[in-house]
C-alpha cells in the first residue's frame, strides 16, 4: 500500500505541475458520460476474527468448533449494472489529463460454493451457520445463497492521462490511463439474510481506450471501453465472526460528451 500511496502523490504532483505551466495549445474541458459495468465475479476468501461455533443441525451434531484463524470462503455472481462519470482536464498538444469521478453498482445475481475450515456447506442446512442454532431450517446453505440479493457498488477519484492520436477527420482515437482511489461498498443479503454489509478504501488503476468524434471546435461525443481494478477491499461480515479480502474488478462501456473552453 506504501508503494500504491507513493506512485498516486508522484501523480498527483506532476500532473498539477503540468496544469500549472503555460503553454500555447493548452485549453480545459469538462466532460460526462454514462455506460454500462459489466462487474467480474468475487472470490470472497476470509478467515474467522473469533473461534465460532456452529448450529446444530442433521450431520453437524453435536455442533462443530471452528477456531479462530480458520478459512471461510464463497465466490458471488453479479449482474450487469451502471456506470456514470464526471470529469474536468486540460488539452496539451496531443495530451489530455483530467480529474475523474466515476460511480458504478453491479445487483448480486447469485453466490455459491461456501466452505468454511475446509468444508463444504452447499448441502448442509444453512442453520449451521448460526451459532446457537439447534434444528434443521428446512433449506440448504446453497439453497439459502443462491437467492443472491445484495449490491457491489464502487466510487473512485482519478488521475487519468490520455493521448490522442490526431487525424484529417473529426474522429480521434485515444488511449489512457489511470490511478486513484476506490471506495468498495458490499452489502451481502442472501435470501433476506445480511451477510456483509461494510466499505473500504483502496488505490485502484484504469487502462482506457476509446474514441472521440468532434461535432463543433468545443463539443466532442466520446465512446471508451475502461478495464478498472482495485486492491482488495478488507471487509467485516456481520453473520460470522470473520473478515473477508474482496476482489472489486470491472469493465465498463462508456458514450459521453466533453467540452472545451
Amino acid at each position: 500500500m506504501k508503494r500504491n500511496a507513493s506512485l498516486l502523490k508522484l501523480f498527483t504532483v506532476k500532473t498539477f505541475l503540468i496544469f500549472s505551466v503555460p503553454a500555447f495549445s493548452q485549453s480545459f474541458y469538462v466532460s460526462g458520460s454514462a455506460g454500462q459495468n459489466y462487474q467480474d465475479d468475487t472470490s470472497n476468501n476470509g478467515a474467522f476474527t473469533s473461534a465460532f461455533t456452529t448450529g446444530a443441525v442433521t450431520g453437524v451434531n453435536p455442533p462443530l468448533n471452528i477456531p479462530a484463524g480458520s478459512a471461510v470462503s464463497w465466490t458471488t455472481d453479479y449482474d450487469n449494472g451502471n456506470a456514470f462519470n464526471l470529469a474536468v482536464g486540460m488539452i496539451r498538444d496531443n495530451y489530455r489529463f483530467e480529474l475523474e469521478y466515476s460511480q458504478t453498482e453491479a445487483d448480486v445475481d447469485r453466490h455459491q460454493g461456501v466452505t468454511a475450515a475446509g468444508i463444504d456447506l452447499s448441502a448442509i442446512d444453512a442453520g449451521v451457520l448460526i451459532s446457537g442454532n439447534v434444528g434443521d431450517l428446512g433449506v440448504s446453505t446453497a439453497a439459502l445463497v443462491a437467492a443472491g440479493q445484495g449490491e457491489l457498488e464502487t466510487s473512485t477519484l482519478m488521475l487519468n492521462a490520455y493521448y490522442d492520436y490526431k487525424t484529417d477527420s473529426a474522429f480521434t482515437p485515444y488511449v489512457g490511463v489511470g490511478i486513484g482511489t476506490a471506495t468498495t461498498d458490499l452489502e451481502f443479503s442472501p435470501s433476506g439474510v445480511g451477510v456483509i454489509s461494510d466499505d473500504d478504501n483502496t488505490f485502484v488503476y484504469q487502462l482506457i481506450l476509446g474514441a472521440s468524434y468532434s461535432f463543433t471546435d468545443k463539443l466532442d461525443a466520446f465512446a471508451s471501453y475502461v478495464y478498472r481494478d482495485a486492491d482488495e477491499a478488507s471487509l467485516n461480515a456481520s453473520l460470522l465472526p470473520a473478515r473477508f479480502e474482496i476482489n472489486n474488478e470491472s469493465s465498463l462501456l462508456n458514450v459521453g460528451l466533453k467540452f472545451s473552453f
